[in-house]
Formats: C-alpha cells, structure tokens, sequence
C-alpha cells in the first residue's frame, strides 16, 4: 500500500464551488476505483494550526493498493476528465494545477469504523 498527503488550494471566492466538484470527485473515485482504499479530503483549520495554513488549503489523505494504482488513479480518465473542468476553481502553476504532495509508507496504525462516514 502507499499513501500520499496532498495540499491543494482553490481560488478565492470559490470555495463552495471548489468543495461541491471535490465531492463530487470522491464520489466518482469511490464508485470507478476500487484499489483507491482511502480517499479523504479535509479543510484546513487554521485557529490552532502551527504554523497557521492558508485558509483556501484542502489537505487529502489518499491510499491505495500500490504505486501503479496511485498512478492510474492520477494519470486515469476519471480524474483527467474532472480536473479539465474543474482546474479554474484551484491555484495553478501556468497550466497546471499547483500542488504539494509526499508520498508515506504506513507502519503501523488504525482506522476505526466511525472515521468511515462523511458528511
């Protein structure tokens, strides 16, 4: 398995459309990619956060079965085809979307059932 954290940050002003079109990916990666084992993407919380991030941030949490299906989740259809309509919602770098990313290893840790649901 490997997992990545990856930040990305929308466009000011355009937070609540931003969030509607990450859902709505989630939902198609929950439904088209079943080597995708977690997909979780959070806002940032920025009382309290040291140091304080920016507050347009979205931080995912993703795992998957191996490297190659991180790659086909990234390089696929299904993500290509929604970040060609929903690239002018998030910061970019030219034509690109700007990213953060660092791939982990897992060691050793839970996910207990309730961190399961959504919201």
């Amino acid at each position: 398995m490997i997992s990545i954290i990856t930040k990305w940050w929308h466009v000011e002003g355009k937070r609540d459309e931003a969030l509607a079109a990450l859902k709505d990916l989630v939902d198609q990666v929950r439904k088209g990619e079943p080597d995708t084992y977690m997909y979780c993407l959070h806002t940032a919380i920025v009382d309290g956060s040291l140091p304080p991030p920016n507050k347009n941030e979205v931080i995912f949490v993703g795992a998957w079965k191996d490297r190659q299906a991180f790659e086909h989740h990234r390089d696929g259809k299904l993500f290509q085809d929604w970040l060609a309509r929903n690239l002018d919602l998030f910061v970019r770098n030219g034509e690109k979307l700007y990213v953060s990313a660092e791939f982990a290893d897992r060691f050793t840790g839970f996910v207990r059932g309730e961190a399961v649901g959504t919201k």
